[in-house]
């Protein structure tokens, strides 16, 4: 064989390992598997514990750990020595594993505080999906929340409580049952149907709030129908840029994050990570909607290029956490992600 086929030959494997892995990157965007963890408990008082040192454990804030139907409210760390992390706790926690859940709240009943019931709005409605919710009688203002690609409708739980506290009514978007979930072109649509419902039973308001691909999909809706907020949590502002951080923090080469985007982008290359159609949308789309953006210095996925080009918008602020992985601002720290949203909620 001569030296020219054998680079020819090399060229061809490279080419197709590439394709590889840009379809791998491109199918974790699109179809995520997840996240979940475990957190060893090392020994614990009524109000404290210890615990092995993961990742997890050793990120600040507030979490649970859950086992055998219990769970226990894990809050600040109080101390970090070698590989044992010190937290506060709203209870006792037994020694040995337990499953380290971040979304705080399995179902809409287990969220604190109550939707308002006294105030003129239409019977409660079904929210599409595969599980539907009911919907309750509508205030001045309501609340759309869209989850993301992998957690399902739980993520948006824990940005409820803050509405309810304002007296807000809020409604969850089910994408699950799609095929490309929140970034099928169907979640965009339920979104518009979810607004223009709540229009049509005489609400003052309605408000947007989208966590990570669900936040891309209500910048589309607002672009179709009109708005009075729009609230991202760790928003998808670009298909390429996440595919880019992704990659990077994978600590793969950064020409596989475009070969990535490309893929997940164009028909039929959208078949090798696994989806018969391409994403459509691949970019946030800019209207007139004061919009409120939460994200984190951490989290890759959301490139801080995108976040300054969004806030030179006008009626677009930003506020940034420090350690927060993706859509998890609110763990880090509940009271000033409540107050973020508090204040950008007056301004409607």
């Amino acid at each position: 064989m001569t030296g020219g086929r054998i680079a020819a030959l090399g060229t061809a494997a490279g080419a197709v390992g590439t394709l590889g892995l840009g379809a791998f990157v491109a199918r974790r965007l699109l179809f995520p598997t997840p996240y979940s963890a475990t957190a060893t408990v090392r020994g614990a008082t009524p109000t404290e514990a210890e615990f092995v040192a993961t990742r997890d454990t050793r990120l600040p804030g507030t979490y649970r750990i859950t086992r055998d139907g219990q769970d226990v409210r894990v809050q600040e760390v109080l101390d970090i020595d070698g590989d044992t992390v010190r937290r506060r706790t709203d209870g006792p926690a037994a020694g040995g594993e337990w499953g380290w859940d971040a979304l705080l709240y399995d179902d809409l009943a287990d969220v604190p505080g109550d939707e308002p019931t006294d105030v003129p709005g239409d019977e409660p409605t079904d929210v599409p999906g595969d599980e539907p919710t009911d919907v309750p009688a509508d205030g001045p203002t309501h609340v759309v929340h869209v989850h993301g690609q992998s957690l399902g409708p739980r993520q948006v739980l824990r940005g409820i409580p803050v509405w309810r506290a304002l007296g807000a009514t809020s409604e969850v978007v089910d994408t699950t049952d799609l095929p490309l979930r929140s970034l099928d072109p169907g979640a965009v649509d339920r979104i518009v149907t979810a607004v223009r419902a709540a229009r049509g039973r005489g609400v003052t308001r309605v408000v947007l709030q989208g966590w990570s691909a669900g936040a891309l999909a209500c910048s589309v809706a607002a672009s179709r129908v009109e708005v009075d907020g729009l609230v991202g949590i760790s928003p998808l502002l670009s298909v390429s840029s996440a595919l880019r951080g992704a990659v990077s923090g994978a600590h793969l080469p950064a020409f596989v994050g475009t070969v990535a985007a490309r893929i997940a982008t164009t028909g039929v290359l959208s078949r090798l990570a696994g989806a018969a159609a391409p994403v459509q949308t691949t970019a946030w789309q800019a209207s007139a909607t004061p919009t409120l953006l939460v994200h984190s210095a951490a989290d890759a996925l959301v490139a801080e290029a995108d976040v300054a080009a969004q806030t030179a918008r006008p009626g677009t602020r930003a506020v940034a956490f420090r350690t927060a992985p993706h859509t998890l601002e609110w763990n880090e720290d509940p009271e000033r992600w409540e107050r973020a949203v508090r204040d950008f909620a007056a301004t409607l």
